[in-house]
């Protein structure tokens, strides 16, 4: 197997879990016996190790969400859109990649899909991925929203600038209303919305 390397190297993120992530019988269709672990263990068994969830409510199923959250841990769990250009649009179809050139996919306004079979990422924002999380585990809310803010500005070495509301930082932060929409936008400290309305 080539994760123990790979971490050697310095690897202490993995993207999208369970997201074509091989699982054990299908490593052993390639490397044969005895059954070798896969990414999905090494994640769970490696104290330094972070990943993060698709959290739409279509790639996966509250029990994982919750798998997740209780395995992992938010400081370890990052939530992530993975969305494309079809993110809050109607349904119909659209182009990953270049707009004139990529390959076409459709969303359906839910999520996105290149066949029935095969889930083309997200279409949906991260105050989605927050309310999910929040309401389909036993997350508190402030750890459903440390893991789209501070525990994915720490996984890139950004915390001292963004991820949380301190002075000297960015100042880039939404607010929510009592039912995790989104009411106000702020960069930089000034109301994004204020602005674009005038």
């Amino acid at each position: 197997m080539k994760w123990p390397s790979a971490f050697e190297a310095g690897m202490r993120h993995v993207d999208h879990f369970w997201c074509a992530m091989s699982s054990i019988s299908g490593i052993r269709e390639q490397y044969g016996f005895p059954m070798q672990g896969s990414m999905e263990q090494f994640v769970l068994m490696e104290p330094e190790m972070s990943t993060e969830v698709i959290a739409d409510g279509e790639h996966l199923s509250p029990e994982l969400l919750e798998f997740a959250y209780r395995m992992i841990g938010p400081d370890r769990l990052c939530l992530v859109t993975d969305a494309n250009r079809a993110m809050g649009m109607p349904p119909g179809k659209y182009r990953f990649g270049p707009k004139d050139e990529g390959a076409w996919f459709e969303s359906d306004g839910k999520v996105g899909f290149v066949s029935r079979e095969s889930l083309a990422s997200s279409v949906v924002g991260m105050d989605t991925m927050v309310r999910n999380m929040y309401e389909n585990t036993s997350a508190e809310l402030h750890e459903a929203i440390r893991m789209a803010t501070l525990t994915p500005a720490e996984r890139v070495g950004m915390d001292d600038e963004i991820g949380s509301l301190e002075v000297g930082k960015r100042a880039d932060f939404i607010l929510l209303d009592p039912t995790l929409k989104v009411t106000d936008t702020f960069v930089e400290g000034m109301n994004f919305h204020s602005q674009t309305k005038d």
